[in-house]
C-alpha cells in the first residue's frame, strides 16, 4: 500500500539487508599477499612457514 506518490516509498519499505564485507587482502608484493591467516596486520611469526617446517610444524 503506497501513502505517497514519492518514487522513494518502495525503497523505504524494504527490509535492511546486512551486506557482506569484502574480504581482506594483503597488499601485493608483501609476504603476507594470499594468506589465508592475514587479518589486516602481519603475523608475528608467519604461519604458513611454520606449517612447512619439517617435521609436520613440531
Amino acid at each position: 500500500m503506497n501513502f505517497t506518490d514519492s518514487p522513494y516509498e518502495k525503497l523505504m519499505q524494504e527490509i535492511p539487508r546486512p551486506k557482506t564485507p569484502a574480504p581482506m587482502q594483503a597488499p601485493k608484493g608483501t609476504r603476507c599477499h594470499g594468506c589465508p591467516y592475514w587479518r589486516g596486520i602481519a603475523c608475528v611469526s608467519c604461519y604458513r612457514e611454520f606449517l612447512k617446517a619439517p617435521g609436520g610444524g613440531r
